[in-house]
């Protein structure tokens, strides 16, 4: 009766063990070999390089992906921030069909609390991605979300720092035009309320 109870007990065991390593394997290896033969989007493997469009500093980041079927694994290294995160490493992962990359991140330092999610579109033929990213403000202490960008090269991201940095001079050149165009006016409506007044002074005197 004991050998009976052992052998049932070590044949569960050994059977919940082989399932276990079938799905296991099914999940890590057949699967992946079977996504990588089929797939179809676009190949994103590789590096990019990161921009926030919107941010005062135009923070970059260099962001290195790697891609096993549609799973999607990497790192993301910010360049270039007034913030104090440059140097700053974050693993990231997640999934990348029919051209949509969502994605989760997190500091590779332990002692800081840095994570987020992203979600960007492919664009320009396979060139750039787009989107926001979902992050936590330490100085709000919120949930901010910010505009993203990531070009294939370098150059195509110097060059639309460029175009924002022109605007932003541009804007500027504007709202100081029309600082001195509304000081302007109220020197005018000024001279005008004076000159109402002296007439109205003149006018009583000659009474």
């Amino acid at each position: 009766m004991q050998e009976s109870i052992i052998s049932g007990l070590i044949s569960g065991i050994t059977v919940t063990f082989l399932v276990v390593f079938a799905r296991n394997f099914w999940i890590s290896v057949i699967t992946p070999w079977f996504e990588e033969r089929v797939y179809k989007d676009a190949k994103i493997e590789g590096k990019w390089f990161g921009l926030y469009p919107t941010s005062l500093d135009l923070r970059q980041d260099v962001i290195t992906l790697k891609r096993h079927g549609h799973s999607i694994k990497g790192t993301m290294t910010c360049t270039k921030s007034k913030g104090g995160d440059e140097g700053d490493e974050y693993n990231v992962c997640g999934s990348f069909r029919n051209m949509l990359l969502p994605l989760t991140y997190e500091s590779t330092d332990k002692k800081k609390t840095d994570r987020g999610s992203m979600t960007l579109a492919c664009v320009r033929n396979g060139q750039r991605f787009k989107g926001k990213i979902a992050l936590y403000n330490t100085i709000e202490d919120e949930i901010s979300e910010a505009a993203i960008l990531w070009f294939r090269s370098k150059e195509d991201l110097e060059k639309v720092v460029v175009k924002i940095n022109s605007h932003k001079e541009e804007l500027k050149r504007i709202r100081e035009e029309k600082t001195k165009l509304a000081q302007k006016e109220d020197e005018i409506e000024t001279i005008d309320s004076d000159d109402i007044s002296n007439t109205l002074d003149e006018s009583s005197s000659s009474s």
